[in-house]
């Protein structure tokens, strides 16, 4: 709260789109409450295999686009931000479980930010240069949602425990949301999802018990489902 406050010129948040749609719907508050217009995710594009791999390799792209992370493409943001940062009118940044150097950005680029929040599970090349390291949890150490490239609300389960002082992304950004003071606090995952239920119409009457072993299809219209399941 103290590094945002003392951060004279404007903010940029970096988000990943391998987060659930609790973490990025916590960003999104989180932006919102800071007056972040610099938004954006970082793409993974790989080769597809025409049967399993798409070229999307973010587990939750769909995710980061419903809840306003990402525009229809990520990168238009993504450029702007690189962009503000190399010519000092971007002077802090919050980097929600991404590396920055892998998107244009040098160590000396890093090095001239007022504030550099960064939350992270291994060093990289921008955990040394944060002015604040916030320890993160692993995919296997998450509870929460994602959408899927098809649409699907699919439901993950924490399969191992959190080592050490480890804490949830999302009880990161809860924190970061409440020293705000836009938001009370939300004491468990089920709270937030709720929140983001009232807040986002597609979530409007789910919660992470009704979303089951096999998803829901959220996204999909009924034609597109047709064509599918055929």
């Amino acid at each position: 709260s103290k590094e945002l406050k003392n951060t004279s010129g404007k903010l940029a948040l970096v988000a990943s789109a391998k987060l659930t749609n609790e973490e990025l719907y916590l960003a999104r508050r989180l932006a919102t409450a800071l007056g972040i217009t610099f938004v954006d995710v970082v793409p993974r594009v790989g080769e597809p295999d025409g049967i399993l791999i798409p070229e999307d390799r973010n587990p939750n792209t769909s995710g980061a686009r419903l809840l306003g992370l990402t525009a229809k493409e990520p990168v238009q943001n993504l450029q702007s931000i690189v962009s503000g940062i190399k010519n000092g009118t971007i002077k802090g940044v919050i980097s929600l479980g991404e590396d920055l150097t892998t998107i244009g950005l040098t160590v000396s680029d890093l090095k001239q930010l007022q504030t550099l929040i960064v939350t992270a599970i291994l060093p990289d090349g921008t955990t040394p240069h944060a002015t604040v390291l916030l320890p993160g949890a692993a995919w296997a150490e998450k509870r929460g949602s994602m959408i899927n490239i098809k649409g699907r609300l699919q439901r993950l389960n924490r399969a191992v425990e959190t080592p050490g002082e480890v804490r949830d992304d999302w009880e990161i950004l809860r924190d970061l949301l409440v020293q705000t003071g836009t938001a009370v606090a939300l004491p468990a995952i089920e709270d937030v999802f709720r929140s983001m239920a009232q807040d986002i119409e597609e979530f409007a009457g789910l919660n992470l018990s009704k979303i089951g072993d096999l998803g829901i299809n959220l996204l999909q219209k009924p034609e597109l489902a047709a064509t599918l399941a055929s």
